[in-house]
């Protein structure tokens, strides 16, 4: 990376910070203000743009709920397209256009939700009159001239006579009562009481102490009416619910519209956010950033040539936190991602992926390990590479399961397994062939199952002495040598001096190789004792920190080596299963039923074991990398790389270079 300072007209501000932002090479960085210039606060204008990016996606996303867009999975693998400046230019200007057409969406949702509530209220109404709908008068319905109607409903089963009886009992000096009931059921009974109006205040007492209550729905109409009118009224928010349906389907070419709508949107407000960076006096624009030293030239001949501009580029201070801007090539670009999750490096590392990467393909393939497997991953990844063309971390994902899809069909023919055992499952059901050898190495699921956990081991400790010699170069780099060497030497004398006296207890080892080792490690632990502790004062201090250091190179290395026993378990894993999955479908005598059988289990039980078993391969590959790897020479902490650019998903413009 190179610091960048740039001097520019305020005439011609907007359009260097437009180019920049197109270019996407440099990242903008705060500095100290200027004499009299000032930061542009521009926290409205975000504000406001960001309240229409959420209106474009809530419209972008009711559009997709009635007219989805016809889009296949491999579809998402596609880079934007490209997009002429006239072309952008014109879409610009149409933004106002665009986001009415999303506030009709809006509206017309709105529509929709509205006549949903109002349908709700009306059918909760119409399930409250479906009890009064042999009741003939109104329920708002109160008295005549002599005689005052009570309409309420009971919480219990009541009939006309149970109704007489208990107001009977309530209020016995009134007899000119008269009751009807309309509807009962154990939870509720709906009944019409009348009574002489000069009686009403007493009945209406005696009648809500058995809990009489009046109805919810009160009208001048019957409830017969009601429910009519109501589900007249419910017909007729359907039909408004389907044109306003109608009406956003019409719409259904706005998408493309939309989408630059969000874009065009978000790449103003990223400008606005990154332009608090600037500062600005009457006449002039000044800004700093980060540009890498590969665009830095021909960025600013560009500059020069297309504005009135002042430019100077400088090494940064060693104090100074650089972005980091991972460069590999598409080998080792593919695990940047998982290198990236982990944490970028810092400033005193290397880049780690063109190493890890190497080791991540080996140990993915060791672990998924079936030659089927891996050829259905390198055709699907290779058809997405052809066909899509994906740029940017996608291409970079793809092209990390492309390898380890080799990776995957390689081991899978060094142990023997395609799709399980189903070669041998088809010679000798279908072809009445005997068995033949499948695996071109070793065969782990039988007579090999030791000498495979060893190879393990051994690519284990491959692993871990390539992470410790990176150790060691950086300690060399930084001046410790004398560190760098006794810290690793030591190490791969103690451990590697240990492998073959340690496999000698598995398998037959050479008594040459054993005693070669025995001197070794000896030796080894001599080393570690000696110079581990040599930071500490006092030569009790320095032994009683060399004697620690070898407890903990013992301890730490010996459960680091076990933790490679994944590659083994996980590879038989994904072989036993696949030819358990091939036996069950072989089960029956009968040929035909035998076929049908095994193609339905075949392609459901290899399709669990595939999806299972690949995210087990991830997930443990990734851990010997962080765990094991990473740990021996890796701190980490790096900030990435964050440019002004154009952050959109859907077009590039053709005068862009992504650094993605």
């Amino acid at each position: 990376m190179e610091k960048i300072e740039l001097v520019a007209t305020m005439r011609e501000s907007k359009k260097v910070i437009d180019f920049l932002q197109r270019k996407g090479m440099v990242e903008l960085t705060s500095h100290e203000l200027p004499d009299g210039m000032l930061n542009p606060d521009t926290d409205y204008n975000i504000s406001q743009l960001e309240k229409f990016i959420q209106t474009a996606k809530k419209a972008k996303e009711t559009l997709s709920k009635y007219a989805p867009e016809k889009k296949s999975l491999v579809d998402s693998f596609k880079p934007p397209r490209e997009m002429e400046m006239s072309k952008f230019l014109d879409m610009s200007a149409s933004a106002d256009k665009t986001m009415n057409i999303c506030y009709d969406i809006l509206g017309a949702q709105k529509s929709i939700d509205n006549a949903h509530a109002q349908q709700i209220r009306l059918k909760t109404s119409n399930e409250a009159l479906e009890v009064w709908k042999d009741l003939d008068i109104p329920t708002k319905f109160k008295s005549t001239r002599y005689v005052t109607v009570l309409i309420g409903t009971f919480p219990d089963s009541q009939t006309d006579a149970s109704i007489k009886e208990s107001l009977a009992e309530r209020i016995p000096e009134i007899e000119a009562i008269e009751t009807e009931v309309v509807y009962t059921s154990e939870m509720q009974s709906c009944a019409v009481v009348m009574c002489l109006k000069k009686d009403a205040n007493t009945v209406t007492e005696a009648l809500r102490s058995m809990g009489f209550v009046r109805p919810t729905e009160i009208s001048d109409k019957t409830p017969k009416e009601m429910l009519k009118e109501n589900r007249i009224t419910i017909n007729e928010l359907d039909k408004q619910v389907l044109e306003a349906q109608s009406k956003i389907v019409s719409m259904a070419s706005a998408h493309e519209a939309i989408d630059f709508l969000i874009d065009y949107f978000t790449m103003r407000a990223d400008k606005y956010e990154q332009f608090k960076k600037v500062s600005l006096s009457d006449n002039v624009l000044y800004l700093s950033g980060y540009i890498p030293v590969k665009y830095a030239e021909k960025t600013v001949e560009q500059l020069e040539n297309k504005f009135t501009v002042a430019i100077t580029l400088s090494e940064p201070e060693e104090d100074e936190e650089v972005p980091v801007l991972l460069e590999n090539n598409a080998f080792a670009a593919g695990v940047e991602g998982i290198t990236e999750m982990y944490s970028l490096p810092g400033k005193n590392d290397i880049d780690p992926n063109a190493i890890m990467s190497f080791f991540y393909y080996l140990f993915f393939g060791m672990m998924f390990s079936d030659a089927g497997y891996g050829l259905l991953m390198v055709i699907a990844t290779a058809f997405i590479l052809l066909k899509c063309k994906p740029e940017g971390n996608k291409k970079k994902t793809v092209m990390m399961y492309f390898f380890c899809g080799i990776s995957t069909m390689f081991w899978g023919i060094m142990f023997g397994s395609f799709f399980g055992d189903l070669i041998n499952v088809i010679r000798t059901n279908y072809l009445g062939l005997p068995e033949m050898r499948l695996y071109l190495w070793l065969n782990p699921q039988g007579d090999d199952l030791m000498t495979t956990m060893l190879w393990c081991f051994l690519f284990g400790i491959v692993h871990l002495f390539v992470g410790l010699a990176i150790k060691g170069y950086l300690e060399w780099k930084q001046g410790d040598r004398f560190g760098a060497i006794c810290d690793v030497l030591s190490v791969y004398l103690a451990v590697g001096g240990a492998a073959p006296i340690c496999a000698g207890m598995i398998i037959d080892v050479p008594d040459i190789y054993k005693t070669v080792g025995k001197y070794c490690a000896l030796v080894g632990v001599v080393l570690i004792i000696l110079t581990a502790g040599r930071s500490s004062k006092g030569i009790f201090g320095k032994l009683g920190s060399g004697l620690y250091a070898l407890y903990n190179t013992i301890s730490g290395y010996l459960s680091d080596v076990l933790s490679y026993s994944r590659l083994l378990a996980l590879g038989l894993v994904t072989g036993i299963i696949g030819s358990v999955v091939n036996l069950m479908g072989t089960l029956p005598e009968n040929m035909i039923v035998k076929t049908i059988l095994f193609t339905v289990v075949f392609v459901l039980g290899h399709t669990i074991n595939f999806g299972i078993n690949i995210i087990g391969a991830y997930v443990h590959t990734n851990r010997l990398q962080y765990v094991e790897f990473f740990s021996r020479f890796y701190e980490g902490g790096g900030r990435a790389f964050n440019p002004l650019k154009v952050n959109s998903s859907t077009f590039k413009l053709k005068e862009e270079n992504n650094n993605g």
